[in-house]
């Protein structure tokens, strides 16, 4: 049986430890909160050229008016032409806008948030018929778009798929949103097995692949894929590479009304550097 310390010296010495751990976590607490403030006025303190505020205003009208005119060309074009109700399995990854300090307009926006690609560096499966790939265009400088195979998918979900679930906090007792990886089976189970009679990841990788009709269900459950930048590091064999990989990959960006949604051929080889 074991026997508890009951040492009064031993006891008021750990006492006194966790009440000194307790109050230097609550110090750095309040110096992180201090500093975050600071960063933030100096980050609205922060001196910008005119030249810049005149270049991101310039980037800024351009892409309102590809938008407008835009938008007024595909309204024209649906009306004049019949839909294609055939669907084709698109993967859309966001990358970073091509101008610095460039706002991206409303309507542009509000696809990238539908599609849940606010954050640079992840990507979604959409299933695309003739009247999404219009809507796509209006997002084409802030994405890349292509077409993955079965095995690119299967890539995916075995190091980046992720789901939010909903736990109760021991401490608080309240419900709390907690993203975790979607690396167990039972996971699918207790979500689509008896709605849908999904057992496993390999069913997701099925019904995706095959675009069928739980596609927007088991999409709408999986977060965005978070991917790695095409090239890591900051030394200057890595900033090398990075140059190398820009110049051989250069996206060509247009903010020109009739830029056309460009599709990647190889989308499985940028899926393989990105995963």
């Amino acid at each position: 049986m074991a026997i508890l310390n009951s040492n009064p010296e031993i006891l008021l010495r750990k006492r006194k430890n966790a009440d000194r751990k307790r109050l230097e976590k609550q110090e750095q607490i309040r110096e992180n909160q201090i500093l975050k403030k600071s960063a933030k006025k100096r980050k609205a303190t922060k001196f910008v050229r005119a030249e810049t505020l005149i270049s991101n205003h310039k980037s800024n009208e351009l892409e309102r008016k590809r938008i407008k005119n835009l938008t007024k060309k595909q309204k024209k074009l649906q009306e004049e032409e019949s839909t294609d109700s055939d669907y084709k399995l698109l993967f859309v990854i966001r990358i970073p806008n091509h101008t610095k300090g460039l706002k991206i307009p409303t309507k542009a926006y509000q696809i990238l948030q539908v599609l849940k690609l606010t954050a640079t560096n992840t990507g979604v499966f959409i299933k695309a018929n003739k009247e999404t790939l219009s809507l796509l265009t209006l997002i084409a400088p802030y994405v890349l778009v292509g077409t993955p195979s079965l095995n690119s998918i299967r890539k995916l979900f075995q190091k980046r798929a992720r789901i939010m679930t909903i736990e109760k906090n021991e401490e608080t007792e309240e419900d709390e949103e907690k993203v975790i990886k979607l690396d167990n089976n039972q996971l699918v189970e207790d979500k689509f097995g008896d709605e849908l009679g999904l057992l496993c990841i390999e069913d997701l990788i099925i019904e995706i692949f095959n675009k069928s009709e739980n596609f927007l269900k088991i999409t709408g459950w999986l977060l965005p894929f978070k991917l790695n930048a095409p090239v890591n590091g900051w030394g200057p064999q890595a900033k090398l590479q990075r140059l190398i990989k820009a110049e051989e990959n250069k996206v060509k960006i247009s903010l020109a009304q009739d830029f056309k949604l460009q599709e990647v051929e190889d989308m499985d080889k940028i899926i393989d550097e990105q995963n």
